[in-house]
């Protein structure tokens, strides 16, 4: 069943849940003006506190989607791709070879709200592939926005290793 099917609206509570999860609709520049809030050399820490805050709690969504059932590699980037374009995370594609996997976005919502910059800007996604990568490759990962459309780039690419792989290069 698709993020979609399985969101319920409670218009009484004026909530959304997906099981017990509650999501909320809000636009991309709402969130992403937080960090253009703060003076240019504190942006790398908001960037980061995003990133944890969506490695913590997108990983709690992620260990859902495995505990449901999408307990293999494949389901889980499965799942992960339908729901992120759901939820108007943009367009991913994913590759996975042995001990790195490869996500590119098409339509980052956080471009989006950020506009132009001399860096990467797409923490969420960032913070969400950290949570992932670990639970698809089996093992702690490093992730890195390798190129981010908010800096020219055509599209947003991430890439996640075994940080045992990093090791060894």
């Amino acid at each position: 069943m698709s993020f979609r099917d399985r969101l319920v609206f409670d218009e009484t509570q004026g909530t959304y849940h997906d099981g017990a999860m509650r999501y909320m609709f809000i636009k991309p520049e709402a969130v992403m003006h937080i960090a253009l809030e703060m003076p240019e050399d504190q942006r790398p820490a908001v960037f980061e506190a995003m990133a944890r805050s969506v490695f913590k709690n997108g990983g709690k969504s992620a260990q859902t989607y495995q505990e449901a059932g999408a307990v293999n590699p494949d389901d889980l980037l499965a799942v992960i791709r339908e729901t992120s374009g759901q939820l108007g995370w943009g367009k991913w594609t994913t590759e996975l070879v042995e001990d790195r996997l490869k996500v590119t976005v098409e339509n980052s919502p956080f471009v989006m709200g950020y506009g132009a910059s001399d860096t990467p800007v797409c923490a969420p996604i960032l913070g969400m592939l950290r949570a992932v990568s670990g639970m698809i490759l089996g093992g702690p990962t490093e992730v890195q926005e390798v190129q981010c459309a908010a800096t020219g780039a055509d599209s947003c690419v991430f890439e996640a290793r075994l940080a045992d792989a990093l090791a060894s290069s």
